[in-house]
């Protein structure tokens, strides 16, 4: 039986010469349509064929030279690695940045003192650790 081109991404079964010659489909590819115009892809004189089935499969040569680029995070992974790096520098006694004061849009960066407590860069109020890590905590920061 003989096997039918796959793609290198997903696996679906490639139909287009095109997608046959680069190894992928075209969403895979990151080819966009174009605009009204067709591809030519050229074909064999003799046989009109674009590629042999047999010789596609094992001649092939990969495009890329390592791996496919991986996904990137999702919204809920990186909201979750900010919040423990947050944690992260609380316990250590490291300034951190909370989010933003949004009328002027400052960032609102906390700062540890010398007798424990907190102070606030963009309003200097000076706030106890444990307050703030009540505040941290039901805000769901840290």
């Amino acid at each position: 039986m003989e096997k039918q081109p796959r793609c290198k991404k997903c696996g679906r079964r490639l139909k287009s010469p095109l997608s046959i010659a680069i190894g992928m489909g075209p969403k895979c590819a990151g080819i966009k349509p174009t605009s009204g115009r067709n591809v030519r892809v050229q074909s064999k004189p003799r046989s009109h064929t674009t590629y042999s089935d047999k010789t596609l499969v094992q001649v092939q040569a990969p495009l890329f030279t390592d791996e496919l680029p991986k996904k990137g995070l999702s919204k809920r992974e990186l909201f979750r690695r900010r919040r423990e790096e947050r944690r992260r520098l609380f316990e250590t006694r490291l300034p951190f940045q909370c989010g933003l004061v949004l009328p002027v849009r400052k960032p609102l960066v906390y700062t540890p003192l010398e007798d424990g407590s907190w102070r606030e860069d963009y309003s200097g109020r000076v706030i106890s650790h444990e307050r703030l890590q009540q505040y941290l905590v039901r805000f769901k920061f840290i």
